[in-house]
């Protein structure tokens, strides 16, 4: 035998991508919360729906049905004003969805790297190249990119084994997301 000091354990798993020039890679779980974090926030606008609903329910004429003649009768007419205002409340309601996850998932992202969900969960998107966010526009393109990400949710699974822990979108717009440095 020699006198050989032991060799230290490789410091990353064979798996794993040392530390690259955007800095360590955000995991799994990590990601998931944020995005959950972001469905929640963007789902505020359910509350109008959740007042909608009812109100159109509420105003839809009653009717039974004339078994001797077959045919279904009004009994009371509907309540158009309020009718209009529960269908008023649901278009609300998506409007407000939409416009949050734009705000969030596309500018405001695009212009930081952080959504709301990244940003509590300390993860920030990147260019895998420039270590930059990558602006509005390919935050939009991303997005759209997603919808290959839920065939089956494979796409979404795929960051467990995938060197650099990418989504089919982040492949295709060659994007990571990383942990942001704690100050």
């Amino acid at each position: 035998m020699t006198d050989q000091p032991a060799q230290a354990p490789a410091p990353y798993p064979a798996y794993a991508v040392p530390s690259e020039p955007w800095g360590p890679l955000a995991n799994w779980g990590t990601r998931v919360a944020a995005s959950l974090l972001d469905a929640l926030l963007s789902m505020t606008g359910l509350v109008l729906y959740a007042v909608g609903i009812p109100l159109i329910v509420a105003a839809a004429p009653d009717s039974s049905f004339d078994s001797t003649t077959g045919t279904y009768a009004s009994t009371e007419p509907a309540n158009t004003g309020l009718m209009v205002l529960g269908i008023a409340f649901v278009g609300l309601g998506a409007v407000v969805i939409i416009a949050i996850q734009l705000w969030n998932r596309v500018f405001r992202m695009g212009r930081t790297g952080q959504s709301i969900g990244k940003k509590v969960m300390g993860i920030r998107l990147v260019e895998e190249h420039t270590g930059r966010p990558m602006g509005a526009g390919m935050c939009f393109v991303r997005e759209i990119a997603h919808t290959l990400d839920q065939f089956f949710y494979l796409g979404y699974l795929w960051p467990l084994w995938d060197p650099k822990r990418q989504t089919f979108a982040d492949k295709i717009l060659s994007t990571v997301v990383v942990e942001v440095p704690k100050s």
